[in-house]
This record gives C-alpha cells, structure tokens and sequence, in this order.
C-alpha cells in the first residue's frame, strides 16, 4: 500500500469514527483499528487528532461546494434557490459524515475551528454567486450591489446551517420537507427584494 492509498484509508476510517462518536469522543487508537494500522503509522500520517479531523474536515466541504458549484443556471431566481437548496439537502443526506462535521458539531479546538470557519466562508462566497446571478435586488438599504449580496448569502446559509442542525434530531422528517420548507422561508423572505423584469 502507497503512503497516499494508507492516507485515504485512514480517513476513510475516520469518517466512520468521527461520524458515530463525534470528534471530543473518537480516539486515534480507536481510528488506527478501524483502519487496520497501528497508532504509530495514524501518527506518522496526522501528529494529532485535530490535524486528522481538519484534513477530513475541509474534504467534506471540497465535497460538498464542489457538487453544488456544478449546478447549471436556472430560468428565473426562485428555481435558482430550489436547486442549490436541493442539492445541498441531497449531499447532506448522502454524506452523514459531512452533515455531522459540518451542520451538526463544532469542536472547541482552535485549529479545528479556523478550517470551519473557513469552509462557511467558502460556502458565503457560493451563495454570493447565487444571488449575483439576479439583475437587480429592490433594497431600501443604501448598501453596494456586491456588500448587499453578500449580506443576503449570509443570512441564507445561517437559516440553511439552522435548519441542517434540526434535521439531524428530527430524521423523521423527509428531505423533500426539508428542501421545502427551506425554500418556502428563504424564498418568501427574498422575493419581494429580487426585481425579475429587469
């Protein structure tokens, strides 16, 4: 095994361990079995714990922005905000490793949490896109164009990373709901503010 194939191994492991126990409880010993190495080898790969989980960390979101980014146009904005809503509910539900590290939990431990922030902010910037992709916005504001769109992107992703975090209580709930009623309060909250006959 190459040291790039055992660095996927372990990370494919520690997705598992990560996902069902949370970051405070997995141990690296506990990653090492699942990854049929000894600690020793983890240790070689990542020196800590954080390092481990930051690298898998910022591959959910690569995962996660990359999918969502692909998304093609659609004809009118309320069909732009259901599509990237779905696709971003549909990755959730596909990838219970991800939802957890990047919806669900937010360790305390500061490197850790910069690769975090850094992946919301990433996500801000894709919604950003989102809404430059509107002629016009009808705003009572006096902010620029480009500050307005990124107020607004934030405000989306904060209800959609509220709502994620409700969804992993609430699995009862189905996704199609979900996307629904994401799209039901972004989009009644934005329509009056997005001008479509311009």
């Amino acid at each position: 095994m190459t040291r790039e194939e055992r660095r996927a191994r372990i990370l494919t492991a520690a997705a598992g361990v990560f996902a069902s126990t949370g970051y405070a409880a997995a141990g690296m010993r506990e990653v090492a079995a699942a990854a049929g190495i000894s600690t020793p080898v983890l240790y070689d790969h990542f020196p800590a714990k954080a390092d481990l989980y930051a690298s898998l960390l910022e591959s959910e979101v690569d995962s996660l922005l990359a999918g969502w980014a692909e998304l093609p146009s659609a004809a009118g904005a309320e069909e732009l905000l259901h599509t990237r809503v779905a696709a971003i509910f549909a990755w959730i539900e596909a990838h219970e490793q991800g939802w957890r590290m990047v919806f669900a939990e937010t360790p305390a431990d500061p490197a850790v949490a910069e690769v975090h922030r850094q992946g919301q902010q990433r996500a801000t910037e894709q919604l950003t896109t989102v809404f430059r992709l509107v002629p016009r916005l009808d705003l009572t504001a006096r902010l620029s164009r480009e500050r307005a769109d990124a107020v607004l992107a934030e405000a989306c992703k904060s209800a959609l990373n509220a709502i994620a975090r409700w969804w992993w209580s609430n699995r009862d709930v189905s996704r199609e709901d979900v996307v629904a009623l994401t799209v039901d309060l972004l989009w009644r909250g934005l329509r009056d503010l997005i001008r479509e006959d311009v």
